[in-house]
């Protein structure tokens, strides 16, 4: 039970990085949006990612886990359509200067923005896995 509840609020607080970095996504105007797509998200990582990751695992060693972080871009493009409310739009990122690194403005459209979103969310899960395990 206890891991459950670990997992459950490690996948909202990273769902809820991604949706500080990227102003662009919307759950809706109704509450039960929010549970909905942390359902989602909880349920695509705990339950279905674990099965493809265990099918997919010999190909997934020889990418050095590319094959994961595909399989989280296709989870949100699949969240994306089965989700009432759950939009992701196109982002235009304005640059940022940070201790002396200049990042550039870029333009993404939809695709790049879920692409971002995904690497977003898997990022911070690994990381935050790392940190309470």
């Amino acid at each position: 039970m206890r891991h459950y509840l670990k997992t459950i609020i490690i996948t909202v607080v990273a769902a809820y990085i991604a949706y500080k970095f990227v102003p662009t996504i919307e759950l809706g105007t109704d509450p039960r949006n929010l549970l909905i797509v942390f359902g989602g998200l909880w349920v695509i990582f705990q339950l279905i990612n674990p099965i493809f990751s265990l099918v997919l695992l010999p190909i997934n060693i020889l990418t050095f886990g590319l094959v994961s972080f595909i399989l989280n871009i296709a989870f949100i493009f699949a969240l994306l359509n089965f989700l009432p409310g759950f939009l992701i739009g196109a982002y235009f990122f304005p640059g940022a200067d940070v201790y002396g690194i200049v990042f550039p403005p870029i333009d993404f459209n939809q695709v790049a923005t879920v692409i971002l979103v995904a690497a977003i969310i898997t990022i911070s899960q690994k990381i935050l896995h790392l940190i309470f395990e």
